[in-house]
């Protein structure tokens, strides 16, 4: 048996999502909340339970997720690959701790750290 899970899954933020018009004018970022929300979701699909934003224990931004002028001037998107691996607990507590890894064209741009108490509540 292995001592991990791992799921990955690939998404698409679009040039028109309403955070990123002023979020930086002429210099276009995803704000890092928007790119959090996308990985909870994510683990919430693969854990088929509810996440608190508060047990995010570390996230890590390595560089931004910048949306180009190219796809400012049409409607596209970025793609970004969100890497999922839950780590097992030595003991049977019920809580679940999932590593993230967020990249960019293969390059990592966000990882971090989520635990929290599993439930089944989705």
């Amino acid at each position: 048996m292995s001592d991990s899970q791992t799921t990955r899954k690939q998404i698409n933020i679009s040039s028109v999502h309403p955070s990123i018009t002023g979020h930086f004018p002429g210099h276009p970022v995803v704000p890092g909340v928007v790119i959090l929300d996308y990985i909870r979701q994510c683990i919430e699909e693969w854990k088929h339970s509810s996440v608190e934003a508060s047990s995010l224990k570390s996230v890590k931004f390595l560089s931004p997720l910048l949306m180009d002028e190219k796809s400012m001037s049409d409607v596209s998107s970025q793609t970004l690959d969100i890497v999922l691996e839950e780590k097992k607990t030595i003991d049977s507590s019920p809580t679940t701790k999932i590593e993230f890894r967020c990249l960019q064209n293969d390059d990592l741009i966000v990882q971090g750290l989520w635990v929290f108490q599993a439930n089944r509540s989705q």
